[in-house]
């Protein structure tokens, strides 16, 4: 006859309490590190002083974006400013709001292409104090700010108070206008500071 041993069989997975607590703790705290990396990010990655010349002191590259926001019935202005900008070899992403939703519309644009990567931004204003927040998220990126016709207002939310980086002054002819404005962004894409006008 053969003998049986009767021994308990081995268990190869047996975890003690502790190392299962151990291991899910440290599991927890990747989860935790990890979700910091996480969510939704802001317009201005790098904030600047709007009160710079551009987001960096050497100007901007030449085929970069130009935002242009402009109130309904200015399309002829739209359309001279993106021929002029597109013939100076800047990438123009012209943008007219529409008259039932003039400030909201202008809003929405103005963060828009903050966020596409807009170098510069030309904005004449439907209604100058709604564009408050938006223009200094725009100087918060590094946008450069012109405004076209009337003054844009500070935000006076801790800002260095500057509305708009530069203005070109209104004019019947929108083709001045645009020869103007378009001469301002060559300047400010050299890092040079437009004539004083300006």
């Amino acid at each position: 006859m053969r003998s049986v041993s009767l021994t308990r069989p081995r268990r190869p997975w047996r975890v003690s309490v502790a190392a299962r607590a151990a291991v899910v703790a440290v599991a927890a705290c990747t989860v935790l590190a990890l979700a910091g990396c996480q969510g939704p990010t802001t317009a201005a990655p790098t904030p600047v002083r709007s009160s710079d010349l551009t987001s960096s002191d050497g100007g901007f590259d030449q085929h970069a974006v130009v935002g242009v926001v402009l109130p309904a019935g200015r399309e002829a202005l739209g359309t001279d400013l993106d021929r002029r900008l597109s013939d100076a070899g800047f990438r123009p992403d012209v943008r007219v709001a529409p008259a039932d939703d003039g400030p909201g519309a202008q809003q929405r644009a103005v963060t828009e292409l903050v966020r596409g990567g807009a170098k510069a931004l030309l904005v004449e204003p439907v209604d100058a104090s709604a564009l408050t927040g938006v223009v200094q998220a725009a100087h918060d990126a590094g946008v450069v700010v012109v405004s076209l016709g009337q003054a844009l207002p500070a935000s006076g939310t801790g800002g260095d108070g500057v509305s708009a980086d530069h203005r070109v002054p209104a004019d019947e002819d929108p083709d001045v206008v645009a020869r103007t404005a378009t001469d301002v962004v060559r300047t400010l894409q050299r890092g040079q500071r437009p004539a004083s006008g300006d």
